[in-house]
């Protein structure tokens, strides 16, 4: 799955916004009640590469990918597990990616 989503600011401004803000991306993601564990990430450039473990009651479902932060754009790459893409569907977790992200950079102006 990918998003790209305009930015509106510098590189420098908007890789901090993404870094605090990894657990909120994917956060709806079928429920409230999903709790992140596990999560890691390093930043090479103005890529963060992250992996982290979604839980709902005794189901976990990893979850790992990228998110490019350029001079224009926020892509969010993330190769979805088939548990999520079943329960849940690859477009509502694209949109609820694409609202989190766009959130996210309009509330850094």
């Amino acid at each position: 799955m990918r998003v790209v989503v305009p930015h509106g600011s510098t590189k420098e401004a908007t890789m901090p916004v993404m870094d605090k803000a990894l657990d909120h991306l994917f956060g709806e993601a079928g429920s409230a009640s999903i709790q992140i564990v596990d999560q890691k990430k390093v930043w090479q450039d103005s890529v963060m590469i992250f992996s982290f473990t979604g839980k709902l009651g005794f189901i976990a479902v990893p979850l790992a990918g990228s998110i490019d932060v350029d001079d224009v754009n926020v892509t969010v790459d993330a190769e979805l597990p088939a548990m999520l893409k079943t329960f849940v569907g690859e477009e509502k977790v694209r949109t609820i990616v694409d609202e989190n992200v766009r959130r996210m950079v309009s509330a850094q102006h």
